[in-house]
């Protein structure tokens, strides 16, 4: 007999003979379908006149046994839109989940892009073009999508992820940088004045030549005076200060070996912008990648120093001149030429995408080509119109010629191996070594940084820098201790007698390896037990604001002072909130504390706010540098808090009733949690009633699968186990009383009822309730319930 919930559920899984899918919205082993619903009978018209402005029109979106009302839809694109064929409706299309209704999402993201797959009659292009470009930098993601419109199939389509805050998260410290796109909003001027050209100091000039995403423009502007203004003596010091060009290398590398001129390399616009206010750098990544690998022109012959003289590409003009600089652009367009320039390493992609979506496209009567095209223009050129649009194969063979015959990328390089760092997890008082294996080098460089830019300091290979004995091909140098809290980052590069470069890992700065310093750890009774970083109408302080809030919760059975404690969201600075002396916590009970920046409000109000895109919390004792709790969380959301299910002890969860200047722990009724993303768990469940003995225990579960079924497990404990496998949580524990399959109805809903013996000895007993539900090639997860009988 099986009493597990692993045990039950893995039992489901071979029976229903199913293999998991982790739900993820760029997954690019799945074709979901999204499927809009215009109220309006003249949608297509408005949706024309609305192009121009941007604006939205309402939709309900269903996607993945999701429903989303009110959604904001729009015609998308430039070129791709207005040079379509006359009276096609292949047109692409934005989605704003959000628009009507904050923080709705869809599998956590806001915005979609749905592209028509514009000059790319193979469909895959933009799909491979961006997956490369991850591999070295920041990119959006992008998969494959079937859409449906008032029930009527619109065909395959490239869902690009929006480069906006979502995207910025993922990729950065914070995300809460300034963005600007390299695309130009309108006025008078060249496309390429937002390739960096130095256009004056009025900032109207970069509001025509750009698109303001966030931002006023003010450190666009200081952007582009250091790097056409600054003496060539100053240049490579001050313009580290201010930009990651190992990052823009990578994207402007990738844009000229995948033949994508269409880019800052060559038309100099459709690229983005990003200022990471954490490290204080820009950082230029691509957009709109579908006319990638030559499919405009023959581009198998571009140099790859492509523009390096043109005064106007000065990241080009302006940096390639110095010897080091060029040295590590080499070493990264090899290091692309050699792991994904190829048929060898293109070719499986192609195939694979194409055959995912084959019989999709084929059955796409909105498409712009035709089927034949769709498969012609893997190896040979198609004619449409007076466009020829070469094939993928013979540009990647004839651009892996011509690159094998270019010298200069091909001298000998050193090779490194064997990065390492001791001790693993330092101290504060630790001086950490850095090591590697070096084979043809006569100099190894340390680059490293806390924040900010990466600094470089000389490795050795003396026998005196933790690197063995004196030459034996290991090289070491050191980092001197660092504040507990910092996260280090490092990577190393090799140099040849010829000044030829290469770096481990081959990336370099983007994704480098790293450690954090550690906290001197202690013991208290008093934990961090619930946060809500997103509050629009749970709880209002003293001033009748919605402001982020925390809680402390004391373990014991006494009371404990944590006057003189520390709180804080940066582990760079421990002290960033002290909590006012004689603050005392009874024995197991709790305090709430505002996180809202303005301490004017009372005693309890921290001077920092919660992120609701994701940080840390840290609990400090009274000398500042001792952890004694922390949690750090990802993507948060409106009115869903997260905390502990049990009162001070593990797991986490995120509660869809959240209970501030209370205890976690419910005494009667029903609470609803969920994963610590609740958006994995699209099925909702909720109490009926009150539960109660002698009556009936009533669950209703909605969001699921039409005409399916759900398998709801009635267990006798909570939890939060992340089955990776599945690609979702465990949110029960054992022991198992029930596994019921209930029948989902045409809306995908059902409701269980269960007679409650009429037994005082139920009285206070706790219930919980999960249920999965088969979807597609994998299983959907519902959120939990935890229910309390009460008396009759």
């Amino acid at each position: 007999m099986l009493r597990t919930v692993r045990g039950v559920l893995a039992a489901l899984v071979v029976a229903a003979s199913l293999s998991a899918q982790k739900p993820e919205l760029y997954d690019l082993d799945v074709v979901r379908d999204i499927k809009l619903t215009f109220s309006q009978t003249n949608y297509w018209q408005l949706l024309t006149q609305n192009k121009a402005s941007n604006t939205n029109i309402p939709a309900t979106m269903e996607m993945s046994g999701e429903t989303l009302q009110q959604v904001g839809v729009r015609f998308r694109g430039n070129t791709s839109y207005s040079q379509l064929p006359a009276g096609s409706e292949k047109k692409s299309f934005n989605i704003e989940t959000d628009w009507s209704i904050p923080s709705q999402k869809i599998f956590g993201y806001t915005s979609l892009n749905l592209n028509n797959g514009f000059h790319d009659p193979t469909f895959v292009r933009e799909v491979i073009m961006y997956q490369i470009m991850r591999r070295y930098g920041a990119a959006p993601k992008a998969n494959f999508v079937r859409l449906w419109i008032n029930n009527v199939y619109w065909g395959i389509y490239i869902n690009v992820e929006q480069p906006g805050k979502d995207f910025t998260d993922e990729n950065w410290k914070t995300g809460d940088g300034n963005r600007y796109r390299g695309f130009r909003s309108g006025g008078f001027g060249r496309l390429d004045d937002c390739a960096l050209v130095d256009l004056g100091d009025n900032i109207s000039s970069y509001q025509s030549a750009y698109q303001f995403k966030k931002g006023d423009g003010t450190d666009l502007l200081n952007l582009v005076k250091v790097l056409n203004r600054t003496p060539t003596a100053q240049l490579q010091d001050e313009l580290t200060k201010v930009w990651s060009l190992d990052h823009a290398y990578w994207y402007m590398i990738v844009m000229n070996v995948m033949m994508q001129s269409d880019s800052y390399i060559g038309s100099g616009k459709d690229h983005f912008l990003y200022a990471d206010d954490w490290h204080g750098l820009f950082y230029m990544f691509p957009f709109d990648l579908n006319e990638g690998l030559s499919a405009e022109g023959d581009q198998s012959g571009l140099s790859p120093f492509y523009n390096s003289t043109n005064v106007r590409r000065p990241a080009l003009s302006r940096t390639l001149p110095f010897s080091d600089w060029r040295a590590r652009y080499v070493a990264h367009y090899r290091t692309v030429v050699e792991e994904s320039q190829s048929w060898a390493a293109i070719g499986p992609l192609v195939t694979k995408y194409q055959n995912m979506i084959r019989a999709d496209v084929a059955a796409d009567t909105k498409k712009i080509y035709t089927t034949q095209m769709f498969t012609d223009n893997v190896t040979q050129s198609v004619v449409f119109g007076r466009t020829t649009i070469r094939g993928i194969k013979p540009s990647i063979d004839a651009r892996t010629a011509y690159l094998q015959g270019q010298t200069e990328l091909w001298a000998t390089q050193a090779q490194l191996a064997a990065l390492q760092h001791t001790p693993v997890s330092p101290s504060a008082q630790d001086t950490v070594w850095v090591t590697v294996s070096a084979t043809g080098a006569t100099q190894v460089k340390l680059w490293w940084r806390v924040r900010g830019r990466f600094t470089s300091t000389q490795m050795f290979d003396d026998g005196a820098h933790q690197d063995g004995a004196a030459n034996d091909g290991v090289y070491g140098a050191s980092i001197a201790p660092q504040a507990a809290g910092s996260t280090v980052e490092y990577y190393v590069e090799g140099l040849t007698a010829a000044q030829v470069a290469r770096y481990l890992p081959r990336s370099a700065e983007w994704n480098a390896p790293s450690y954090e310093v550690r906290f001197p750890s202690g013991t208290s009774p008093v934990r961090i037990n619930e946060f809500m970083a997103s509050n629009s109408k749970t709880i209002v302080d003293e001033k009748q604001q919605y402001d982020d809030w925390l809680e402390l919760y004391n373990d014991s059975a006494a009371a404990v002072d944590v006057g003189g404690h520390y709180l804080s969201d940066d582990p760079t600075r421990p002290t960033k909130y002290q909590i006012p002396a004689s603050t005392v916590i009874p024995a197991f009970k709790t305090i709430h504390i505002w996180c809202d920046e303005d301490g004017t409000q009372g005693p309890l109000h921290a001077n920092f706010k919660l992120s609701a895109s994701g940080e840390d919390i840290y609990f400090f004792a009274p000398n500042g540098t001792t952890l004694l709790d922390s949690i750090q969380f990802g993507q948060q959301y409106t009115d869903v808090s997260t905390g502990r299910l049990v009162d001070g002890k593990a797991p986490y969860v995120t509660f869809l009733d959240p209970s501030p200047t209370t205890t976690n722990k419910l005494t009667t009724g029903h609470r609803r949690y969920s994963a610590l993303d609740p958006a994995t768990h699209p099925i909702e469940i909720a109490g009926v009633g009150s539960p109660k003995i002698a009556g009936t225990l009533s669950w209703s579960l909605s969001s699921g699968p039409a005409s399916s079924v759900f398998a709801l497990f009635l267990t006798g404990a909570g939890g939060n186990v992340p089955v990776d496998a599945f690609g979702l949580s465990l949110l029960v524990g054992d022991p198992v009383f029930f596994v019921l399959v209930l029948p989902s109805d045409a809306s995908g809903a059902a409701t269980l009822s269960i007679p409650v013996p009429d037994d005082t000895a139920l009285v206070g007993a706790h219930l919980f309730g999960q249920a999965f539900s088969p979807a597609g090639s994998g299983w959907s997860a519902s959120s939990a319930i935890e229910s309390v009988l009460g008396p009759k």
